[in-house]
């Protein structure tokens, strides 16, 4: 079978699974509040060293911090941070460096009571991964990132998510071909 008869039959099958799934989210689903999506926020203080609240990523397996000042919410720094102003770049001793020279200042945020579809709204347009959830005075209650929403998902569509082809066309070429 030829690599374009494989990717053809992979889109018939894909056509007509989407033509017998009448699954959709329900109003109540996909307007669940944040409070259930959320984690607890991993802060540091504006003085941090980066090397530190990049230290801190790695340990706490997070994609983001979130830098306070007084508890108050300042700026996050994620790994796009990292990739964008410090690989392959001349910036120091990160251990000098306060994470604030790198941190995205007043980030969009959230709170507890608005809804996964406002969240995932914003985080399509803002281009954002994580968002963070804040009170009323402005102090970080929670995170919300993309894993956190794709998790949500997968756990109330498993049947849909979970029998999926198990070798998508991607995966059926494997070696290449050719001189």
């Amino acid at each position: 079978m030829s690599y374009e008869d494989m990717i053809e039959e992979e889109l018939a099958i894909m056509r007509e699974q989407l033509k017998e799934s009448s699954t959709s989210l329900s109003p109540h689903e996909i307007r669940v509040p944040l409070r259930s999506l959320m984690h607890s926020p991993v802060t540091v203080e504006m003085e941090t060293s980066t090397q530190e609240a990049i230290d801190l990523l790695i340990t706490e397996k997070v994609g983001a911090v979130l830098v306070v000042a007084d508890q108050v919410l300042k700026g996050i720094f994620g790994e796009r941070d990292i990739l964008y102003y410090i690989l392959n770049k001349s910036v120091g001793d990160l251990t000098q460096i306060p994470v604030k020279r790198f941190m995205k200042a007043d980030p969009h945020t959230a709170h507890v009571e608005d809804s996964l579809d406002t969240a995932v709204l914003d985080m399509a347009q803002g281009g954002y991964r994580h968002i963070p959830i804040v009170d009323d005075q402005n102090h970080p209650v929670g995170m919300v990132s993309i894993r956190h929403i794709i998790s949500y998902l997968v756990g109330h569509f498993p049947q849909e998510i979970l029998t999926l082809p198990p070798a998508p066309i991607r995966n059926a070429m494997k070696a290449r071909e050719g001189a």
